[in-house]
């Protein structure tokens, strides 16, 4: 409990390095429940919305009705913060009873994320026009994970001004 105390004075101190950078301080999340976290420790914005949560732990894909609703929840709590939310990043280590992903060597690198999107727009259009229609809500920045080339980022920021 002391630590916490002490760590509860700085909740507020300015972020700000010895040479007089400031760095923001931004929380990761999975899901907006974990909000009351990032607000209570006073966190200056989300660095990372690990958006694949919502598609976790279900039997089928989320609408785009419920991914707009999830990121407006968040955009709207944040209140003007930067919001960084990274499209869905799933692959054959994080499995989707939903999808028929192939079993690779390493999974890690191979078809997921960002080629997994690009190759079903079916699964990520859906993504897109939430989070574009969510973005009235806050400061949105969209990142896509596991981007190997140009062409895929230029591919995948097509798709997203469609």
């Amino acid at each position: 409990f002391e630590d916490k105390k002490e760590l509860q004075k700085l909740r507020d101190a300015d972020t700000v390095t010895v040479d007089g950078v400031h760095a923001e301080l931004a929380a990761n999340i999975g899901t907006p429940d974990d909000l009351s976290g990032v607000i209570d420790n006073g966190a200056q914005g989300i660095g990372l919305y690990r958006t694949e949560f919502l598609y976790m732990g279900r039997d089928q894909m989320p609408t785009e009705e419920e991914q707009f609703e999830a990121y407006k929840k968040v955009l709207e709590t944040m209140d003007g913060k930067r919001v960084v939310v990274r499209t869905l990043d799933i692959g054959g280590d994080k499995e989707l009873p939903y999808l028929d992903l192939p079993k690779e060597m390493n999974p890690f690198l191979g078809y997921r994320a960002i080629r997994l999107c690009l190759a079903q727009p079916e699964i990520f259009r859906p993504q897109l026009r939430a989070l574009l229609r969510a973005s009235v809500y806050g400061k949105l920045n969209i990142m896509f994970p596991m981007v190997a080339t140009i062409k895929e980022f230029r591919d995948a920021k097509s798709m997203l001004l469609e």
